[in-house]
């Protein structure tokens, strides 16, 4: 098995803006789903991984960018999320991989730098792994032992296209010359009413931890239990499980229908700002990530019944991939396999009301 580190990062913007001579600024959002399924579409009618660059050497203003590819990209019909891998072209080897330019959209073939690839046309790179979940707006990185995270990579290759290729929006392409005498193309879009011109602007930032950033002294003050669950053996003996407690109990059944039984504890607790942040740790090293939804632990607020978990405030998990660790390349639909038992459990915090700045960490 390998283990890939995925960090969450949300759309800081992604859409049409235009800063007024007020300073105040005009912007029209562009949906993130419409925007991937676009990309989608167009990634579908290349031929080859050279065709999927979002320019060519004729573009101006261009040439010196770095290259990035799309070497895989798919999408979760039941979730509504992507699976991007770019490829993003670095020198001429030294110790990189590298994909044939004329290779099929579903090729796997990878070439080794220290190799000889005879006369094969290699783009040496490296692969960027992205998770992208239109729902929530945000996306995570998922970094392998021979990959990279970029998010430049991303926003890049999302402004690229939308400049160059997209038609979601009428765009208007002017020639200028820079006071060097250098040549670039200055691209706006039409405003949704026709009445002015708008620049795209795409930019991300990455959730950061909330325990780093929360008063957890006055969070402890507010707290009055702490609620655990867990799943506990029905077959141990009866005077050394916590079946005991539930004797008398109506609706349990004496009768073993499983092997295990799902156990909530609810214990009165008064916990200090310091004894909070170790429990915030422990839960990342015992808890987060785990394949069992119920097993989980949380608190309760003065005043309010409903029970706030972990889960929906600190992420450190582990995201375990069929391969070897040092494997060079992980397809779409190994990755969206390996999410497919964790995806709620990782992606909590992006739900959690209050919290903007979240970091999640997949080990």
């Amino acid at each position: 098995m390998a283990d890939g580190l995925v960090t969450f990062f949300e759309f800081k913007d992604l859409g049409f803006f235009k800063r007024n001579t007020d300073g105040q600024e005009y912007k029209e959002d562009l949906n993130l789903n419409e925007l991937l399924s676009d990309i989608k579409s167009w990634y579908e009618d290349r031929v080859d991984i050279s065709d999927t660059l979002m320019w060519d050497s004729d573009t101006l203003g261009y040439s010196a960018r770095k290259r990035i590819y799309i070497k895989s990209f798919e999408r979760n019909d039941d979730t509504g999320d992507f699976i991007l891998v770019l490829w993003r072209a670095v020198g001429n080897g030294d110790g990189v991989f590298g994909i044939p330019a004329n290779t099929s959209l579903n090729d796997s073939a990878l070439y080794n730098a220290d190799d000889s690839t005879g006369d094969v046309n290699v783009i040496w790179g490296e692969p960027v792994y992205l998770w992208l979940i239109p729902n929530k707006r945000a996306f995570a990185t998922i970094k392998f032992a021979k990959s990279v995270s970029d998010t430049d990579a991303l926003t890049r290759l999302l402004s690229d296209f939308v400049k160059l290729q997209s038609s979601l929006r009428e765009r208007q392409v002017v020639e200028k010359e820079r006071a060097d005498g250098s040549k670039f193309l200055s691209i706006s879009f039409l405003a949704s009413d026709g009445s002015t011109n708008l620049w795209f602007r795409c930019s991300s930032k990455m959730f950061t931890k909330a325990t780093e950033q929360a008063d957890l002294s006055a969070m402890a003050r507010d707290i009055t239990h702490f609620v655990k669950r867990e799943k506990v053996s029905a077959r141990v003996g009866h005077n050394n499980s916590w079946e005991r407690l539930f004797e008398g109990l109506p609706f349990v059944s004496a009768t073993l229908t499983k092997e295990t039984r799902n156990v909530e504890v609810v214990i009165e607790a008064k916990p200090t700002g310091e004894e909070l942040r170790t429990l915030f740790e422990t839960y990342n090293d015992h808890y987060a990530g785990g394949l069992d939804k119920w097993v989980n632990l949380g608190f309760r607020k003065e005043g309010a019944g409903k029970t706030v978990w972990l889960n929906e405030f600190v992420i450190k998990n582990f995201l375990n991939v069929p391969g070897d660790y040092d494997q060079s390349y992980y397809d779409p639909s190994t990755l969206f396999a390996a999410l497919h038992l964790v995806r709620d459990n990782l992606i909590a915090p992006l739900s959690n009301d209050g919290t903007s700045d979240i970091r999640a960490e997949v080990a």
